[in-house]
């Protein structure tokens, strides 16, 4: 008997395999950038926390501050926001941390992650892929964006700044050197 290839309901399950696969090993991937960010930021001394290097729009801590709008702007857009309208940036971002804030703005990190993770997962495999236009500011053209892309530019934006909080890390010890 003669083989006569794949059947369409074969490829179709083959196909959905191969793009949850991808989903899975992105999402897992995203959950890694977080840990290394949290790793990054864990290294930064409390007293660093409001350390603003001239020329910078945020503060040491600011960072972590910056990470979540990142997330939660990300959010509105997974959530099927079609023009995302975010609220203006903290003065934290600027101003840095306090210890306190420090540990409520890793819980509220936790807590935006999770719920990018389960906004993406909400959305069928067939779907990471797909594309839907989103307007990011008043005024500009819709860009196509997926589920896909928004966990990407987050797993990036993470990575991003665990270099930048390092070498803020080396520029705030050689400031507090050279003050006193």
């Amino acid at each position: 008997m003669q083989s006569r290839g794949p059947t369409s309901s074969s490829t179709t399950t083959s196909a959905s395999l191969g793009v949850s696969m991808e989903r899975d090993a992105a999402l897992s991937d995203f959950a890694a950038a977080r840990q290394e960010w949290e790793e990054a930021f864990a290294r930064v001394p409390d007293e660093a926390l409001r350390y603003l290097k001239p020329g910078d729009d945020y503060s040491l801590g600011g960072l972590q501050v910056h990470v979540n709008w990142v997330l939660a702007h990300y959010l509105r857009v997974l959530e099927g926001q079609v023009v995302v309208d975010d609220p203006p940036l903290s003065d934290d971002a600027r101003l840095g941390l306090t210890t306190a804030k420090r540990r409520s703005s890793l819980a509220e990190m936790a807590r935006l992650h999770t719920a990018v993770l389960n906004a993406a997962l909400r959305r069928p495999a067939s779907e990471w892929q797909q594309a839907t236009p989103v307007i990011y500011g008043e005024g500009q053209d819709p860009y196509p964006t997926s589920p896909d892309n928004v966990i990407e530019w987050l797993r990036d934006h993470y990575r991003e700044h665990v270099a930048q909080c390092a070498d803020l890390i080396d520029d705030w010890r050689t400031a507090v050197k050279a003050a006193g």
